[in-house]
């Protein structure tokens, strides 16, 4: 299967998610779109796509959402799976949260989703985020909290439904 993950990273921890992934998908042909680098990728080749962002206060990044309301028939008839990165500790929250980073159509339609976790890394960050981290997360520290568990249920599910 060509598969395309698509994804935007501030700091760099959903590009190493989506090299996470595609190291798991042994089956695939797997090519990255970094939409930092190619703002507006064709995508009408690859059978399935895989869509990822971080989360900031609890919203995608704006590139992501504009990828999507773009695309959005186009991923529509795609198989098609998510993920957000992210380091809010609730579990209800983070639902909330993977359910609001897409469009809920685009969302309800996916195979899979998957709130993956994330990282806080202070050297990546700048005054004003560090400063802002210190404060609601308490810590001071790179934090690393990507939850392989859930990225292999995601994979497993892709597997599941796409072969």
């Amino acid at each position: 299967m060509n598969t395309a993950i698509i994804y935007t990273s501030k700091h760099g921890t959903t590009a190493k998610v989506a090299q996470m992934i595609a190291e798991r998908l042994t089956d695939s042909q797997v090519s990255f779109i970094d939409l930092k680098k190619d703002k507006h990728p064709d995508i009408h080749s690859f059978d399935g796509i895989i869509l990822g962002t971080s989360m900031y206060a609890g919203a995608s990044l704006e590139i992501m959402q504009r990828f999507c309301k773009k695309n959005f028939e186009t991923l529509k008839q795609k198989r098609l799976a998510l993920f957000v990165c992210g380091m809010e500790p609730d579990i209800i929250k983070q639902q909330k949260e993977l359910a609001k980073a897409y469009p809920q159509e685009l969302y309800e339609y996916a195979v899979s989703a998957c709130f993956a976790g994330g990282e806080f890394q202070f050297e990546k960050m700048n005054f004003f985020e560090r400063a802002i981290i210190k404060r609601i997360a308490k810590t001071d520290k790179s934090v690393s909290a990507i939850k392989s568990d859930e990225i292999d249920k995601l994979i497993m599910e892709i597997i599941n439904s796409w072969i």
